[in-house]
């Protein structure tokens, strides 16, 4: 009996997210006093759209609050400089 291969769903599998989160405005995160958890977790949240803030905020061991906030303010409506 032959093996059969699981395939994901396209736009699924870790390639498709690194490379989904490498083209990231990392310019709109410089500048902003960002921890390391801070980054991490916009950057998930960048990449893998499909999950909500507060399983992004536990992974990463955010305030979801915050992160929500941090989101839309750089994100959504970035600062004009």
């Amino acid at each position: 009996m032959m093996s059969q291969l699981v395939s994901l769903p396209v736009g699924q599998d870790a390639a498709t997210r690194r490379a989904r989160a490498s083209v990231v405005p990392v310019a709109a995160l410089r500048g902003h006093d960002l921890t390391v958890a801070d980054r991490s977790a916009l950057l998930d949240c960048y990449a893998t759209p499909d999950r909500t803030f507060l399983e992004i905020a536990i992974t990463h061991g955010v305030d979801r609050e915050r992160l929500q906030d941090l989101w839309f303010d750089l994100f959504l409506t970035p600062s004009r400089r």
